[in-house]
Parts: structure tokens; sequence; C-alpha cells
């Protein structure tokens, strides 16, 4: 394996947790001002969208994982 090839997938996959990290940071964030607009005791929509953003996240990085082994 070349040195490019090594350093291009190092690249791929620091970019994957950034878009991971961001896609989850978005959903919380979403989920909080919902809870803040509808008044929640319970922060329900910060819950459900924020597992809705790992889970989102986890299949990305599968997909560009076996993008990757091809």
């Amino acid at each position: 394996m070349s040195k490019k090839n090594t350093l291009n997938k190092f690249i791929k996959f620091s970019s994957i947790g950034i878009q991971m990290g961001a896609t989850i940071a978005f959903f919380s964030w979403l989920g909080t001002y919902l809870d803040e607009k509808q008044k929640m005791e319970t922060p329900w929509w910060t819950v459900g969208l924020s597992l809705f953003g790992v889970i989102t996240s986890l299949v990305l990085v599968i997909r560009e994982a076996m993008k990757m082994n091809k």
C-alpha cells in the first residue's frame, strides 16, 4: 500500500469523524430548541433527535467504510 493511499484513507476517516460530530450536534441542538419552544417538562425532542443523529451518523460511517473496502 502506498503512502499516498494511506494518507487519503486517514483524511477520509478524519472528515467522517467531523461529519459525525456535526450531525449529532445539529440534531441535539434542534431537539433542545423544540423542547424550549414547546415548553416541555421532559426533553423528549432532545432525547429522540439526539438518538436519531447518532444512528444516522453510524449509518454514514458504515457506508463509507464499506465503500473503502471495495
